[in-house]
């Protein structure tokens, strides 16, 4: 019966590190000479553990003993930290599966339209993308309703004094596109990726919305080096395959994140690889879960959008809300959104300064996960992520944060998507777009 039991527990042990072995090798984070020490190591101890079972002797059976209790610890934990972290690169890269459009159905809120069956046989006024005469035929009772993109309800609000106020909405539905997965990444070569943010009235970052924080972020691992490019949501840009107007960058977010990408590849002519489109409320979630940052400011001020708050000259700590105020912060000041964009690439900056540089945070990475997860989207595949944390693991070396922007001058004019009234846009100063290209490319090709 003791023979059987010892055949029993052994085959046990085994089994376990042979799945131990696999889910390491699935998860293929480990620089190879650790890989190849954790391998070794843990197969002698078991291999031994097994033997000394089976030696007539109680010292050995002592020693096999306290070696298995260690080995069945090491394992399991290590199987369930190495399926917490395959849960993480499964759910936090190349997620963004759905991409999805809201159309809403309108009507005055005086009005008596509670639901659409309301409407048999009511004119409704059909928003493409491309009409602002629908809302005032609206407003002076021309037309019954109006059947509109979601995220138009963002720019009439802006632009309509009590807009809000004055309509209902009676139906909604949504338009999907579902996304392919890239394919696998085979080596950690630099990168362009659009960091894109919404402050969008929708409380899904799936749904299409403006683009009112876009930074091209550039990653040369080789160099370790990171460039960080802002460009102003107003920027008066010609959307990547229109005729006609130009159009604020912000709008393009309404046309989904391809338009955004596509156009910021034809004004700075580089290729971004893949996106990552964020809520607001990311930035909250993420510096909470981090622990706060450390942001300088070259002015004292009084928030706009924490009332009460100040912000001091010199280094502050930022919680979560606090970092989102700062990053928002234009009216304080003369430079209003040029300024805006760079406070917004201070954030990242301490942002990606703290996770490199806290070891301790790779403890908490389920947590921050967790705290993002419904906030953000992103192609990137975890493939690449996991190949530059490798390198990093095996390198561990400081990286080079370099911020630039491009600028421009104020005007009013009309836009693509508000065709017939006048918007505040920031018309291009082509030498910084060419300026700010070219210093993209140096770092993409530096070696």
């Amino acid at each position: 019966m003791k023979k059987v039991f010892k055949i029993i527990i052994s085959l046990l042990l085994v089994s376990f590190c042979i799945y131990f072995f696999k889910i390491v090798t699935d998860l293929n984070l480990i620089p190879t000479k650790f890989y190849i020490v954790t391998i070794v190591i843990t197969s002698i101890l078991t291999i031994l553990s097994i033997v000394f079972l089976f030696i007539k002797k109680t010292w050995t059976k002592v020693v096999s003993i306290i070696l298995m209790i260690i080995l069945f610890c090491i394992f399991i934990f290590g199987i369930f930290f190495c399926n917490k972290i395959i849960s993480f690169f499964d759910k936090g890269f190349n997620n963004n599966l759905v991409e999805t459009t809201t159309y809403d159905v309108i009507v005055l809120k005086n009005s008596n339209y509670n639901n659409i069956k309301d409407l048999n046989d009511k004119s409704i006024g059909y928003l493409s993308k491309s009409s602002i005469n629908m809302y005032n035929d609206l407003s002076n009772n021309k037309i019954d309703s109006i059947l509109i993109n979601d995220a138009y309800l963002d720019i009439f609000n802006e632009h309509y004094k009590g807009f809000d106020d004055s309509i209902k909405v009676i139906y909604h539905f949504d338009k999907k596109k579902i996304n392919t997965k890239k394919k696998e990444v085979k080596k950690v070569e630099p990168i362009n990726i659009l960091i894109s943010g919404s402050d969008s009235r929708s409380y899904s970052i799936v749904n299409n919305s403006r683009s009112d924080v876009n930074m091209i972020m550039t990653i040369n691992p080789t160099t370790r080096k990171v460039l960080l490019t802002s460009i102003p949501r107003d920027y008066y840009v010609k959307l990547h395959g229109t005729s006609g107007l130009n159009d604020k960058l912000t709008h393009s977010g309404i046309y989904g994140m391809d338009m955004t990408r596509e156009t910021l590849e034809d004004v700075f002519n580089i290729k971004i690889d893949y996106t990552i489109k964020v809520g607001f409320n990311s930035v909250i979630n993420l510096v909470n879960s981090i622990g706060g940052i450390d942001v300088y400011s070259d002015i004292t001020f009084n928030s706009s959008h924490m009332k009460g708050w100040v912000v001091k000259q010199g280094t502050n700590h930022f919680n979560g809300e606090q970092a989102l105020a700062f990053s928002r912060e234009r009216y304080a000041y003369i430079e209003g959104d040029r300024h805006r964009v760079q406070n917004q690439q201070l954030v990242l900056e301490a942002i990606f300064n703290k996770v490199s540089s806290d070891k301790k945070l790779i403890s908490k990475y389920d947590e921050i996960l967790k705290a993002l997860s419904d906030f953000y989207i992103t192609d990137v595949p975890d493939s690449y992520v996991k190949l530059l944390v490798k390198k990093e693991l095996t390198e561990n070396g400081k990286w080079t944060v370099i911020k630039q922007k491009v600028d421009g001058e104020g005007a009013y004019l009309e836009t693509y998507s508000m065709p017939g009234r006048k918007l505040y846009v920031m018309i291009p100063n082509q030498d910084t777009v060419n300026e700010c290209s070219n210093q993209i490319n140096k770092v993409i090709l530096s070696e």
